[in-house]
């Protein structure tokens, strides 16, 4: 559900960010992070981070491989911030939940 709802909302998250900036975290991992957090009530972005350390569903649902790096808690909270202030992330869960 959570893809079908991404490639309806993919080009609209797509105009949120320039082109001439350094990479960023994906928005599609970013946003998978998030719902997870939500579902199983997980306090804090820090208490998030740990869970993406070691719970392989985290991972897995937010598109992490094994041996990927999980984000530092300050990258997370600004793309975070970045990323909700826009209406589409708005409508992005709204249509997932």
């Amino acid at each position: 559900m959570v893809d079908v709802v991404w490639k309806e909302t993919s080009p609209q998250f797509a105009e949120m960010y320039s082109r001439c900036d350094r990479p960023s975290i994906a928005r599609e991992k970013l946003l998978r992070a998030l719902l997870p957090q939500l579902f199983y009530s997980v306090r804090s972005e820090r208490m998030l981070m740990k869970q993406l350390q070691y719970n392989l569903l985290f991972r897995c649902f937010a598109g992490l491989n094994m041996d990927d790096e999980v984000w530092d808690v300050t990258v997370l909270t600004k793309n975070r911030e970045r990323l909700l202030d826009g209406k589409v992330a708005h409508r992005f869960f709204d249509r997932v939940i």
